[in-house]
């Protein structure tokens, strides 16, 4: 089990940090020590574990043996910590934990600490493709000014034309193309798509396996539809997929990682899939079913990010929180969270507790967004606006009064959406160029938003 996974979601491990005496006797010991500490440390970042020591006689003196030479230990408070550089990665360290009040001595099980490379981390700009778009126009994007990288969209039915037999070529013609531009060290954002659009050339994105049993119309959707996400079929079949792009991109550094696609799925009246519609969703179902995504994510692709895309959940918005709490508890912030078009002219998004603007605000860490194409029809706010909407802001509520002043402090990732029209407003990307080539991802990103600048 890899250890995101292991460490994060299930209790044997919390549970395997069980307490032991060493001292005689057969009564109980009044000293306890507990703590956990994480199996993996990651090059660059800083490592940490604090044991707890409880019913303590006198000033408790700890212990420590096998400590890596990057690492620091008091003595007075078992505190250790340290940042392994990239020599290390690899190394293993078997270490423990002891402590002594004078009258009595506890150990800490022995725990290891094997040393990870760092995930990358490539924050800034990224262009969405569209579905129109050839690997050659992906490339193009990447040698616009400020453009970090691109996000290639492809349905699951193209990924997987078999059940168990992936088809990844699309996102190596991508790497390609990016490979002979202008820009070779442009990123790449793998999305798989579970859910088809109205304007989606491809109307059931669901393999061919799943759609009779997994699949219905999406409401409004003209034809479009989407794959049953809560279902626990379908999570391992979508698992299976992950696991196997990781096993071929993961290692790859032009690969930023992977897009799990938003949380609105769109069933609604005759397509409804509720229970008490005699489907089977339920709101708590998805939720779950999110967080294994996040999860299972995370476990595949531990050199690379997981971003989770969360906008509505329909029937219990305050399911989100939960999300978020899955993905701030996977370390070293390798999953990211998500949200939809920047719009600081509708309340629906940004007032209310349960609302995505205020999760994804309230969100520590890693925090994307993205400019979609009603982003760029906002009345009396621009591109610029929008732009400084994603980045600044506070950590408390939106002004409903001004949303206009509001913002979302996104610290890593804009994704902006290669509309080919303009909009109402007169906009599309090309407008967008001039906004990227002027705030390229830096310290003005951080020093923007008034809630906090820590890097994600």
């Amino acid at each position: 089990m890899n250890f995101f996974v292991g460490l994060i979601r299930t209790a044997s491990v919390l549970l395997s940090l069980s307490l032991v005496a060493c001292g005689g006797g057969s009564d109980p010991p009044d000293m306890t020590i507990s703590g956990y500490p994480m199996d993996q440390a990651m090059a660059g970042y800083q490592y940490s574990f604090q044991p707890t020591v409880l019913n303590a006689a006198g000033p408790p003196a700890f212990t420590v043996a096998g400590k890596p030479a990057w690492a620091s230990f008091d003595s007075k408070t078992g505190h250790l910590w340290g940042t392994p550089d990239e020599k290390e990665i690899g190394n293993r360290y078997a270490v423990s934990v002891s402590v002594t009040d004078g009258k009595q001595k506890r150990v800490l099980p022995g725990f290891a600490i094997t040393i990870l490379a760092a995930h990358k981390a490539n924050y800034g700009h990224y262009f969405a493709t569209n579905r129109d778009d050839t690997p050659r126009d992906a490339a193009k994007l990447c040698e616009q000014p400020g453009v970090t990288g691109i996000v290639w969209r492809r349905t699951w039915l193209e990924v997987e034309p078999s059940a168990g037999s992936y088809d990844f070529n699309s996102f190596d013609d991508v790497l390609g193309q990016v490979a002979a531009s202008h820009n070779p060290h442009c990123q790449l954002w793998m999305l798989v798509e579970f859910k088809s659009f109205s304007d989606s050339p491809i109307k059931n994105p669901c393999p061919v396996y799943l759609q009779s049993k997994y699949s219905a119309p999406n409401y409004f959707g003209n034809g479009a539809a989407t794959c049953f996400m809560w279902e626990p079929s379908v999570v391992s079949a979508y698992v299976g997929m992950m696991q196997a792009a990781a096993a071929r991109f993961n290692g790859n550094p032009r690969v930023e990682g992977l897009v799990l696609q938003e949380s609105s799925l769109g069933f609604g009246d005759a397509s409804s899939q509720d229970m008490g519609h005699g489907g089977t969703y339920t709101p708590r179902a998805w939720r779950d079913a999110l967080i294994t995504l996040i999860d299972q994510c995370a476990a595949a692709f531990p050199a690379s990010r997981c971003m989770a895309f969360l906008n509505f959940l329909r029937g219990n918005q305050s399911y989100l929180y939960d999300i978020s709490a899955a993905i701030s508890a996977v370390p070293f912030n390798q999953v990211c969270i998500s949200g939809p078009d920047l719009l600081p002219d509708e309340p629906d998004l940004y007032e209310g507790p349960s609302s995505a603007y205020q999760v994804i605000v309230r969100h520590p860490g890693c925090r994307s967004n993205s400019a979609q194409n009603d982003s760029y029809n906002v009345p009396g706010c621009a591109l610029e606006c929008i732009y400084h909407f994603a980045v600044a802001g506070t950590l408390g509520a939106f002004p409903s009064t001004a949303p206009l002043n509001g913002g979302l402090c996104v610290n890593s990732y804009i994704l902006w959406n290669d509309t080919p029209f303009r909009s109402a407003t007169g906009l599309n990307w090309k407008d967008a160029l001039p906004v990227i080539a002027a705030h390229p991802y830096g310290a003005d990103w951080l020093a923007q938003c008034v809630g906090g600048n820590d890097r994600p």
